[in-house]
Formats: C-alpha cells, structure tokens, sequence
C-alpha cells in the first residue's frame, strides 16, 4: 500500500482539537504520520492567569517539538524546519489554533480553522490550496466546512452508576455558572469545574444523567457532539447550526432562558424513557456520520478527490 505522506503541524497542548485530528489520522492504515509544533508539556492556558497543568499521562511529544515560545511567533518561513522534515509530504495539516507556518512544501497543503470565532484568518487563506473552518457562521467565500465531532475511543458510554443530574466541564462563562447556578436552586445536583480531559471528562459526563451545553456566541460547539458520542441526553442553547444535523425532540432538547432550560431539564429528570430515547436516536445518528475519523475522510475525498 502506498501510504499517504502526512505532516500536521499546530500547537501541542496536551489537550487540543489538533489531538483529535492526529488520534484519527493514526488509525488509518494508509497514512504515514510525522507531527510538528511547539510542545508545550502538560500546560495548556485554560482558567487565565498561570494557565493549568493537566495530567502527565495525557501528554504526548510529536515527532518534532518545537520550543515553546514559538507558540507566540505565527506565520513563520517553514524553510528553518526543512532539514528534519524525513521526506516531502503529500498532504500537510496546518491545525490552526492560533500558530501557523506560511506556506510549507507540500504536495498539498490544507488549513484547518479550529477556532473561528475567536482568531482571525485572514492570513491564512492565502497560505493554503484548502482551507476547513469548523464553524459555518464564521465562514468566509472559498472556506470548506468542517464541523466539530467527536472521537469514538475516548467520547464514549460507560456502565457506571448516575451520580449527578446533570454535568458541563469547561470554561465557565457568566450564562453557564448563571443555568448552574439556577439548576442547583431548583435542587439538582450539578457537576459543574473545568480541567477534566480525556478518561476524566468522560467518566464525569457519564455519571451524569443530563449534558449541559451553553454556546455564548451561538455556534455549535465540540460539546454537543460529544455528549451525543456519549450516549447522554443533551440539553443546549438553541443554536442556528444544530438544525443543520440534529433535530429538536429527536435529538436534544433546546432552551432560550434560564427559565426554560430549568423546566426542559426537569422534563428529561422526569421522564427516564423520554431521555433514553433522546440520547438513543443521538448517538445513532453521530456514529454513523459525526467522529473525527469522519472529518478525516471529509479532507482526504476533497484534496485527493473521493
């Protein structure tokens, strides 16, 4: 088998979207793998300040690290990593979280906006024969979208006993810690912090009888297709692109206020056959057409024609 010379290059947290992309790419048989970027250990800027260190175990060095401090340097010349490339790539990944080489040499050369809605890429359209923006509202003419989804290894169901009500780890913005916060008045029991990855989050969702979603900038976040990917019911905001692949009542349940989201919640507490349905016809619907393993092959049929 002739396999397919692929570089990513992005930065390493121990915990990125690149993550998800590099997982996937490895279990494909047809692609030989070389990563790239700057490592940054088991730091990753989450809850401001100092940032936040994550478990060790989750850390994973590319093929070639990069000094940390380049993370701040974006739109380099590629040509000073030219000499540890081990052969020319057919296809190069740029992940793009805020780090990004000008045009390297490549056969082909894509570019994946995994944070739209924050970063501007302007510059780097002009760097790439493809450019991927993960999120529809933020697209611009000539983007290609790819959606977020969800890595069926690691976003999975488990058969533990339910603890909780209802789970949301992440950054807590004032609309989230506001629904907590209403949530855990009306007596339910919250999981409700930030740092849990991988083995963590998904124990912590899957204790969980309900999955909690708030987008603050109505667009349709990794969350939602991992909660899906996980077999448990979700409950979000409305967002505008969730009606592009999810149906409300058959997939999740929506909410506009506070009020709302508390009364929905309440719904599937109530109702254990309604909820196990909902989650149900959402994961059937994500395995078959939202995993990383998906985008992978979304990128691949549109660079090398499928």
């Amino acid at each position: 088998m002739n396999k397919i010379k692929t570089i990513v290059s992005g930065i390493i947290y121990p915990l990125a979207m690149l993550s998800y992309f590099v997982r996937a790419l490895e279990r494909r048989e047809d692609i030989e793998l070389f990563v790239i970027g700057p490592y940054t250990g088991d730091w990753i800027p989450w809850g401001g300040g100092n940032g936040m260190r994550l478990p060790f175990k989750y850390v994973k060095t590319p093929d070639f690290p990069l000094p940390r401090e380049l993370a701040q340097q974006v739109g380099l010349a590629p040509s000073f990593i030219d000499s540890r490339l081990p052969w020319k790539p057919d296809l190069w990944l740029q992940i793009d979280a805020g780090w990004w080489l000008q045009r390297p040499d490549a056969g082909v050369v894509a570019h994946i906006a995994t944070d739209p809605h924050v970063l501007d890429y302007d510059k780097q359209r002009g760097q790439c024969d493809y450019f991927f923006n993960m999120q529809r509202s933020y697209m611009k003419e000539g983007d290609i979208h790819l959606p977020y989804a969800f890595d069926p290894v690691i976003h999975k169901q488990l058969d533990i006993k339910r603890e909780y009500d209802g789970c949301l780890v992440g950054l807590q913005y004032e609309t989230r810690t506001q629904l907590v916060r209403a949530l855990r008045g009306a007596g339910y029991n919250i999981e409700y912090s930030i740092g849990a990855v991988y083995d963590e989050f998904n124990v912590l969702y899957n204790k969980s009888r309900v999955a909690l979603n708030w987008s603050s900038l109505l667009d349709l976040n990794a969350r939602a297709f991992e909660a899906m990917g996980m077999g448990i019911p979700l409950l979000t905001n409305r967002i505008p692109a969730l009606d592009e692949f999810f149906e409300e009542g058959q997939h999740y349940l929506g909410f506009d206020t506070v009020p709302e989201a508390v009364e929905q919640f309440t719904y599937l507490i109530d109702d254990y056959t309604y909820a196990d349905y909902l989650a149900l016809c959402a994961y059937e619907e994500v395995i078959e057409k939202h995993t990383y393993d998906h985008r992978i092959q979304q990128i691949l049929d549109t660079v090398f024609g499928g």
